[in-house]
């Protein structure tokens, strides 16, 4: 097939200063390591002062060649030093990907970037009008002057044509996929005397940005806590130093909650899945999401989902999670008394959630890639 043809000799740029970031970093490295499992040539750029982080993740993959740099994501320096090395490989790979919109200076003709979703044009994102204007100013440059766009659901596709219609021709849609790590956990099941948190509790997975509605869902609990009598545990990372209270922590504190309220900041990825093993529920209380990995982790791991009822959770969820309205502090809590009471309905989510999951197929996802990304090389060779 002329797939696995130009497949076999493709050699690709996968932009790398946003490894071991959160989100975007996560996606890089899994992209890396199935790109490079296909026998894909790679060429990466990552800060050097992450070489022993590197190296250790990515000690059994092949065709990486990695390019260290004396600069991160988000620095000034970086926007003009990375044109120097994208000019040296423009003869060596046939196509640059940015896993992100931060694009240099200088940008390569044969460019692809991936498009996350768009909070800095919500209400929830910074307020400062500079932040916005310069956003929207690499936004707009990245997805004009790219060849390709990759997005991760067809709510954030909608979002981006109606930011500019002349680019819909360029967006394709590639579902997220959820790492195997994950799905292989669900084989030894949840266990109380393994649990790192020990009874019953109830699970938050995220940051603490404004749009994941954490607070929400806060107050909900603290309506339920003596009903439920489980704990409620905030998982994810700080917006601030972690040493200093954010709006999670004051509110905590006003509701008095430090004793029923469990947070670990910044876990890594074994004591996430032991928490969604052992969890009786997920919940899920985003007001905007440019997918929502967390509620199919979850149903990966044996754990049921409670999420918002928006469209692109509806998207990605499907029947296999149960709903309720974001805005509704009430409607939080009568939903999460219900899933943890029902052992009917709980069931029959878990069972929709392994079907669920079929949909985000890892294979498939990296064949789509693949094609998407090698057909320009095939186009080119034409």
């Amino acid at each position: 097939m002329m797939l696995k043809m130009v497949s076999e000799n493709f050699r690709i740029y996968i932009d790398g200063l946003f490894f071991k970031g959160s989100g975007i970093g996560r996606y890089y490295e899994s992209l890396v390591k199935e790109m490079s499992l296909r026998g894909i040539k790679i060429y990466t750029c990552v800060p050097v002062w992450l070489k022993d982080d590197f190296e250790e993740n990515f000690k059994d993959y092949n065709n990486i060649e990695v390019i260290y740099v004396s600069y991160s994501k988000y620095y000034l320096k970086a926007f003009a030093a990375q044109s120097v090395f994208l000019k040296k490989l423009e003869k060596k790979v046939d196509l640059f990907f940015y896993p992100h919109i931060n694009l240099p200076f200088y940008i390569p003709e044969n460019t692809v970037v991936t498009v996350h979703d768009l909070t800095p044009f919500t209400k929830f994102w910074d307020r400062n009008i500079l932040k916005r204007n310069y956003y929207k100013f690499i936004f707009k440059r990245a997805i004009r002057q790219c060849k390709g766009i990759i997005t991760i659901s067809e709510a954030t596709r909608n979002d981006i044509i109606k930011f500019d219609k002349n680019v819909e021709h360029k967006v394709k849609v590639i579902y997220e996929f959820v790492d195997d790590k994950f799905i292989k956990s669900d084989k030894t099941g949840g266990h109380e005397n393994d649990a790192l948190i020990k009874g019953g509790y109830i699970l938050f997975i995220g940051n603490r940005k404004k749009h994941k509605n954490l607070e929400s869902l806060i107050s909900a609990y603290d309506k339920i806590k003596y009903t439920l009598k489980y704990k409620l545990v905030i998982a994810g990372s700080k917006d601030k130093n972690n040493r200093l209270k954010d709006d999670v922590d004051l509110l905590i504190q006003k509701l008095d909650l430090k004793d029923e309220i469990i947070e670990l900041i910044s876990p890594d990825d074994e004591t996430v899945i032991n928490l969604y093993k052992n969890a009786k529920l997920l919940v899920f209380p985003s007001l905007y999401e440019g997918f929502g990995l967390p509620p199919l982790e979850a149903m990966s791991c044996g754990c049921p989902a409670a999420v918002s009822d928006i469209p692109v959770l509806r998207e990605v969820c499907g029947d296999a999670a149960i709903y309720f309205n974001p805005e509704s502090e009430d409607d939080i809590a009568a939903k999460i008394i219900k899933i943890c009471e029902d052992k009917e309905l709980r069931q029959s989510i878990l069972l929709k959630g392994k079907e669920r999951l079929k949909f985000f197929d890892k294979e498939e996802t990296i064949k789509h890639y693949v094609e998407f990304l090698t057909g320009f090389a095939e186009a080119d060779r034409k």
